[in-house]
């Protein structure tokens, strides 16, 4: 099994294993001509309520989309970050 292999295993089995749920449904990186992929990942634990995910343009000359995040824990406190790929 190559790295990228071993990877994705290891996150697999992981958010598994803790009972995490992966937020991000649509494509964050386009480049050119080529096939937009879903490569950027939010993860929470189980039964935290569903993040607000903002997709965003791309910062500088990232292909990424910048991902604005906002959770709201059990507490009833809002986190919000700005996930981006810097250039």
């Amino acid at each position: 099994m190559d790295n990228a292999g071993q990877w994705s295993e290891v996150v697999l089995q992981l958010t598994m294993v803790n009972t995490m749920d992966q937020w991000v449904e649509e494509s964050t990186r386009y480049r050119g001509e080529e096939e937009p992929s879903l490569l950027d990942q939010v993860f929470t634990k189980k039964p935290e309520p569903p993040p607000s995910i903002q997709y965003l343009s791309p910062m500088g000359r990232s292909d990424h989309a910048t991902l604005e995040v906002e959770i709201q824990e059990k507490d009833g406190l809002r986190y919000r970050d700005d996930y981006k790929k810097d250039n």
